[in-house]
């Protein structure tokens, strides 16, 4: 429990680790990228003053659509401060002022002193009520109507607007009753209505009865005016904004074109103010992230790679012998392919390429991947993640994502793996020609000009042979650095006459002969699962490697000599047969095999019982009659159960190997051993790791069987001669 707690933690730590590498190499690439188009800008573009006279000519070096941010900005703000502030008319408020004055009218004749108080207060009210003249109070409701329906402001918000720059504003829906809407726009200075000059407005408007008017009822009748009258129109801040924002907005980018070839600065002419804005602008158009677009870019490299990292891990499972160096080698082809796309994004700037995406290296991680862990889904899985990352960039887009994806795709189907380095060839040869076939069509889908094709094709060919350049050399660093087995590690180590397997040959011909019959079966046995065969193979040769140093004391050996066991105890035997397994072992770490070949070697016998020694010790303590006690652990071997397919195989082939040696070649004999060293196995639980389903049993029993067959088949017999 706790050897697994501590894998699990393992794992986890080499997550977020690759995570953390590969989001800041991610982060990394675009920043370099527009840093690095700026730097080329200035490079050419620096050092000019207006007023100077040229020296030479300056052509732009690429075509190119800048944005004129600073201009955009300002005529979006100007367009926005053109925007009137705009006051709306509230009929609510208007319905209620002349309310009150109409109140006022029929409380004044019918006394009601109440009323009176309300709206005006105890002592204007008294002093209405004790009005003589009645038609002072028509005249009162008069210009109330009037002025709410001309508008009445607040004077803190007009000296406001003016304080912003303005002397008109918009008024919205200014009459009340108006069924559609109505604005006009007012100046300020004359055409409204303030406290401040609603005592000079009365005195216009009550002119004609001034004269009729004694001085206490002018003033009570501009007293119950003012009390009366309350700002209907207000500043309505919420549509101005509106307003000013659709003003903004309806003003389009600014963009200046610039072609390649286009003479900026001429030779000999005095620079002027708008070449150096310009080459200005061209030198910083690429500088620097906005905030939110910097948040967002991390956010989904955070959830692509997290996602790309735990379909890796998922697919690679969690027994792979290999986990950290398969995420090792993830990580560095990852930031390997991170600093290509920079070198070669900027490469194809240089050749102002409409269609750019054929010089992105999307090819050399998932054929990496695919060959080291043996897994195409890996390459699958690296490939698509790698081109939701590159699709972000400044000069890339959606279709640059299926593009890699689709490329670096068929790479990884096309990978077939093979016995030879040679089949790299054809593998690059294919390549070569598929990807350049798409590129064509997506020359075709972003309607590119085809007089680069050549190029575009070029570039394809010359990604696709540097990808595959490396892989050659690469490949072979990285088998021996992670000790790893892939198909050209192990078609060496099975077919190369490693020093290890001559010296088995020669000291331990017995035993050699029989590795090379369970290699045979194991690779045939694999085939038919679905395992992986060069590995069976592989493990079968070298399972027996611990019984080089002492071949005599192993039944194969020993044909015409004594049997060494027959001076041993069974205890004794038994311990020298197991030992056989660890000392395995041992010289596969001495001369470098991968671990799971070395797990073969270690497992192949799990933790079975060597039953001949056993019964023999049972046979023994029974005709000593001494009562001594057998024990059945003395007699297992030390080893764990085999832990993946590949072992398990390798385990019943070494089993049904030598028993098929002691009975006479026969389908039916075979079929009945297989079973039984299938039963026995089973029931033992010496499979219970290795990952063998009920139907893979079958089918190894039918290649087993088959294979037994047709190598020990019968032969006539011949006549001799005389």
């Amino acid at each position: 429990m706790r050897r697994i707690r501590t894998e699990l933690y393992s794992k986890k730590v080499t997550f977020f680790v690759c995570l953390v590498i590969m989001l800041l190499a991610s982060i990394a690439l675009p920043i370099m990228l527009k840093t690095s188009t700026q730097i080329f800008y200035k490079s050419i573009y620096s050092n000019l003053k207006p007023g100077e006279i040229a020296e030479k000519s300056i052509y732009a070096k690429a075509s190119i659509d800048l944005i004129d941010y600073e201009k955009t900005k300002q005529e979006r703000e100007m367009a926005a401060k053109n925007v009137l502030p705009v006051f709306t008319y509230s009929s609510l408020k208007t319905n209620q002022i002349i309310n009150n004055a109409d109140k006022i009218r029929v409380a004044a004749i019918d006394k009601d002193i109440k009323t009176l108080d309300e709206i005006l207060g105890s002592n204007l009210a008294k002093q209405v009520v004790a009005l003589e003249n009645k038609n002072l109070l028509s005249a009162i409701y008069d210009v109330v109507s009037f002025i709410t329906r001309i508008g009445y402001f607040e004077k803190s918000e007009i000296y406001e607007v003016k304080n912003q720059g303005y002397d008109k504003i918009t008024i919205s829906n200014r009459y009340s009753g108006v069924a559609n809407t109505f604005e006009s726009v007012l100046d300020i200075s004359e055409g409204i209505i303030i406290s401040d000059r609603l005592s000079i407005y009365l005195g216009q408007a009550l002119s004609g009865l001034i004269s009729d008017l004694s001085a206490k009822e002018i003033v009570l009748l501009e007293g119950v005016i003012s009390t009366i009258l309350e700002p209907n129109v207000m500043y309505d801040n919420a549509l101005t904004a509106q307003r000013r924002q659709s003003a903004s907005d309806a003003i389009d980018t600014v963009v200046i074109s610039v072609k390649k070839g286009q003479v900026l600065v001429e030779r000999d002419s005095v620079i002027t103010h708008e070449q150096v804005a310009l080459l200005n602008l061209l030198s910083t158009q690429y500088n620097g992230f906005r905030f939110n677009e910097m948040l967002g870019q991390t956010i989904f490299y955070v959830i692509v790679i997290s996602i790309g990292l735990f379909v890796f891990g998922l697919f690679l499972g969690n027994n792979d012998m290999h986990f950290v160096q398969h995420h090792i080698i993830f990580v560095i082809s990852y930031l390997v392919s991170i600093i290509a796309t920079f070198f070669l994004s900027i490469l194809s700037k240089g050749l102002n390429l409409e269609f750019s995406d054929s010089f992105l290296p999307v090819f050399f991680l998932p054929i990496l991947m695919t060959e080291t862990t043996g897994l195409k889904r890996i390459g699958i899985t690296s490939i698509v993640m790698f081109s939701a990352v590159i699709s972000t960039l400044p000069a890339s887009g959606i279709m640059t994502f299926f593009y890699c994806t689709i490329c670096g795709g068929i790479c990884v189907f096309l990978v077939r793996f093979m016995n030879r380095r040679i089949d790299i060839v054809y593998q690059w040869f294919l390549s070569c020609i598929v990807c350049s076939g798409i590129s064509i069509v997506f020359m075709l889908i972003t309607m590119a000009s085809f007089n680069m094709i050549f190029t575009v094709i070029l570039g394809t060919i010359i990604n696709v042979s540097i990808a595959y350049i490396l892989l050659g050399g690469i490949l072979p660093i990285l088998e021996k650095v992670f000790n790893l087995p892939t198909i050209f590690r192990l078609n060496e180590l099975a077919f190369s006459g490693s020093p290890m397997l001559t010296r088995l040959s020669q000291s331990c011909p017995g035993t050699y002969s029989h590795s090379v019959a369970v290699a045979d079966l194991a690779e045939i046995g694999a085939k038919a699962v679905g395992a992986n065969p060069l590995l069976a193979r592989v493990g079968g040769l070298y399972h027996d490697i611990g019984k080089i140093d002492h071949p005599e004391y192993f039944i194969e050996n020993q044909s015409g000599i004594k049997n060494k066991h027959d001076e041993l105890s069974p205890s004794l035997s038994a311990s020298i047969i197991k030992s056989h397994v660890k000392i395995g072992a041992d010289k596969g770490r001495e001369i470098g095999l991968p671990i799971e070949i070395i797990k073969i070697i270690a497992n192949h016998h799990g933790n079975d019982i060597i039953s001949y020694f056993y019964h023999e010790a049972m046979n023994q303590a029974a005709a000593n009659n001494k009562g001594e006690t057998v024990k059945a652990s003395d007699f297992m071997y030390n080893s764990e159960i085999p832990s993946f397919r590949e072992c398990g195989i390798v385990m019943l082939a070494d089993s049904i190997e030598a028993a098929s040696r002691t009975i006479t070649p026969n389908a039916t004999k075979y079929a009945k051993m297989i079973n039984g060293i299938f039963m026995g196995k089973i029931e033992r639980g010496q499979l219970n790791d290795s990952h063998l389903t009920i139907n893979d049993i079958k089918k190894l029993s039918d290649a087993f069987v088959k294979a037994l067959v047709a190598k020990n088949h019968s032969r006539i017999e011949y006549p001799d001669d005389d």
